[in-house]
């Protein structure tokens, strides 16, 4: 499974970049937001989201990971495909889109294309569980954000749930992933 790309970029098409890693180019399907930064020549790094069908083998690419994480969720909603949710996301941006999950604007995400009013309520309810988790990471330093993230990813493989995980490491002191993940452990001992 592909998770990330560091190339060259060959070719900048209206919804995707053709990246050129090592001699093999690849076509990555991204945001139009992502794609107002990416120039023909840039050397970059893209989070990449395989999706592999019956009848297809496409990469979805993203410049930060809050976006990937945005689109894997958007992509588990019923009824919210890959294409529709690069448009959710060409369309908004994240910290738009937190805001809009926490105002329950259901006409603001009707504006995206091929969005009704019936799958907007579906996208909002689907993902109000998730927007705390993008607004702690948001809140975190880059430093942080980082190791936060590890301990968070490392616990949450162990099959602890997201939620109390996240509770948890926001509120070790610890610095380093380990410690933190150590930490965290005796107290979901208890």
């Amino acid at each position: 499974m592909i998770v990330g790309l560091k190339g060259i970029v060959e070719t900048v098409q209206p919804n995707s970049i053709y990246l050129d890693v090592q001699g093999v180019i690849y076509e990555v399907f991204t945001t139009l937001i992502d794609l107002e930064q990416i120039k023909k020549g840039d050397k970059l790094y893209i989070h990449i989201e395989q999706i592999i069908r019956e009848d297809s083998n496409s990469l979805y690419g993203f410049l930060k990971t809050d976006t990937k994480l945005f689109f894997k969720e958007l992509i588990k909603i019923t009824g919210i495909g890959a294409k529709v949710a690069i448009g959710i996301l060409s369309t908004i941006s994240e910290i738009e889109l937190i805001d809009i999950i926490e105002r329950g604007d259901e006409k603001a995400l009707v504006k995206v294309p091929k969005i009704g009013l019936k799958t907007a309520k579906r996208v909002l309810n689907e993902l109000v569980e998730i927007k705390d988790r993008f607004i702690i990471q948001n809140s975190l330093t880059s430093s942080e954000n980082s190791e936060k993230s590890v301990a968070i990813q490392a616990l949450e493989q162990l099959g602890f749930n997201r939620t109390s995980i996240i509770q948890l490491v926001n509120s070790s002191s610890m610095l380093k992933h380990q410690d933190i993940i150590k930490e965290c452990l005796t107290k979901l001992a208890k």
